[in-house]
């Protein structure tokens, strides 16, 4: 076991410690933030510009503007109209209806930035 001025100074360099991660963690927070905004701006330019990739000559490596997809979740309203449509257990009906269902999906299209070295 550990002698009591020993477990205190650990106790002590153990709140230390934590005190400093929460510090830094407040700090990153508000530099995401920052990042994000300046991000967003830096987007705007690229986007008007139709720049895909712009080289970082002082700091080294690429900015690459891409482009991420990804499909809406359904919504439950256009399930119900479908499902409202189906009279009986006709399968050939329910593939048509669930065909119907995922031609009414969304696709979302949002651009990324990405930094390369």
């Amino acid at each position: 076991m550990v002698d009591d001025n020993k477990f205190k100074a650990l106790v002590n360099k153990y709140v230390e410690l934590s005190d400093q991660i929460a510090e830094v963690g407040a700090e990153l927070v508000a530099l995401r933030k920052k990042k994000d905004a300046m991000g967003e701006l830096v987007m705007q330019v690229m986007q008007q510009g139709d720049i895909q990739v712009l080289e970082l000559t002082e700091q080294g490596g690429k900015l690459i503007r891409r482009e991420s997809k990804r499909t809406e979740a359904l919504k439950k309203e256009h399930i119900l109209d479908e499902l409202m449509l189906l009279t009986g257990n006709d399968a050939t009906r329910a593939q048509a209806s669930l065909e119907k269902i995922y031609n009414k999906r969304t696709l979302v299209v949002k651009d990324a930035l990405s930094r390369k070295r």
